[in-house]
């Protein structure tokens, strides 16, 4: 697959992820246009460096919505489907769950980013980079 191609399955996800947000709670959310290209850690089948397409969301909810109890609700939302799903506490004790598709290596973190906004990163499948093109910059 191209570069745009694992963006735009990536951001369709991102979109069904903003999209289990509550419409009752909802004040705004932005699946961000652009996103960057980092390395995987695999190699293709030649040994050429692999890379990956990465983006984000945010959502942002009305003041005094439970952020947490959304994460949640949409790791419950995603348990029941295609993607493994692992949840934890960060260094500051935010929720956030990851989610996985079994069938490839792309990657997506739902999580509270504050106490009224939701965060959605995204990491697409590892793909080969078409000849000359340098992976730094916006994509």
């Amino acid at each position: 697959m191209t570069w745009q191609e694992e963006k735009a399955k990536t951001q369709a996800t991102m979109r069904d992820i903003v999209a289990q947000v509550p419409q009752g709670v909802l004040v705004q959310a932005e699946v961000k246009g652009t996103g960057t290209l980092f390395g995987c850690n695999q190699t293709g089948p030649n040994g050429e460096k692999l890379h990956s397409w990465t983006g984000s969301a945010t959502v942002t909810v009305k003041p005094g919505t439970d952020v947490e109890s959304i994460v949640k609700a949409i790791e419950l939302h995603y348990r029941e489907s295609r993607f493994d799903v692992e949840n934890d506490r960060g260094v500051f004790g935010e929720y956030y769950m990851q989610m996985s598709p079994s069938e490839n290596n792309s990657s997506f973190i739902v999580s509270k980013d504050s106490s009224s906004q939701v965060g959605v990163l995204s990491w697409s499948e590892c793909f080969q980079l078409p000849e000359g093109l340098y992976p730094g910059g916006i994509f």
